[in-house]
């Protein structure tokens, strides 16, 4: 009507802020007790559906099927299935014991840490595709990595070096166990025992050896040597402890 003052319309509510406006380990950090409880049940059942189906079953309807909940009500926690890969990843790394260095030297220690770490990759096999798909910043892994730096400062004073050792370290056993995962995913999928491919494979293997080309390999195969995944492994680590033991400090100096 003509003459009636317009009422001003109120202020825009501020929007509350999304899950995903922050990192998520500050939400995690900054949680109450109960929400933190939360966050750990949402991380162990995305694990147990990655144990079983891999990454691809990760979904944020899977996980909401598998908690007994709604979709949105994980939206409180987390808003992308990323923020579900970096809990899981983190709660891998938690879980590695990690030796009080004082009961060792740390040439015990960084294989009794390796060896560990060896376990904890084979049981979950997506371990490894999240660590180079996602940066590792939660407590877990930082834990590790503080660990692992802290071990390696009695071989080496430099940071640039400890770092090379925790990188050689890191490249041996993630790609031991990628080769044991490997081999279980292969001999799952096709049904078959380690003599039942040295069968499969004899006939083109006799052919190659006859051509005279390859004499190691020959010798190898002759000594019709068993696999033996722990100790291999540990003889592994073991010998690149030995070339950390003494390093020249000029070596790198440069870079």
């Amino acid at each position: 009507m003509r003459g009636t003052k317009k009422r001003p319309e109120p202020p825009p509510k501020a929007a509350a802020p999304s899950p995903g406006s922050r990192l998520i380990w500050d939400r995690v950090v900054d949680s109450t007790p109960r929400r933190k409880a939360r966050y750990d049940e949402i991380t162990t059942a995305a694990m147990a559906l990655a144990d079983k189906g891999g990454l691809e079953a990760v979904s944020l309807r899977g996980l909401a099927d598998s908690l007994s909940s709604g979709t949105m009500t994980l939206y409180r926690y987390v808003s992308t299935k990323v923020d579900i890969w970096d809990l899981m990843l983190d709660s891998g790394f938690r879980t590695i014991p990690l030796a009080p260095q004082a009961a060792r030297n740390w040439q015990e220690s960084l294989l009794a840490v390796m060896t560990e770490t060896r376990k904890t990759l084979l049981a979950h096999a997506w371990l490894i595709p999240l660590v180079t798909a996602r940066p590792p910043l939660g407590p877990g892994y930082l834990a590790w990595f503080e660990h692992l730096l802290s071990t390696c400062a009695a071989a080496a004073p430099r940071m640039r070096d400890r770092l090379r050792m925790i990188g050689a370290l890191w490249a041996y056993t993630s790609g031991f166990v990628a080769y044991e995962l490997g081999d279980r995913k292969s001999n799952t999928q096709h049904g078959l025992s380690e003599e039942k491919k040295q069968e499969l494979v004899a006939p083109y293997l006799i052919k190659v050896l006859q051509t005279g080309r390859f004499p190691h390999l020959r010798m190898y195969l002759s000594q019709r040597l068993k696999p033996n995944a722990d100790h291999d492994f540990e003889r592994g680590i073991r010998a690149l402890l030995r070339g950390m033991q003494n390093p020249k400090p000029d070596a790198f100096r440069k870079r």
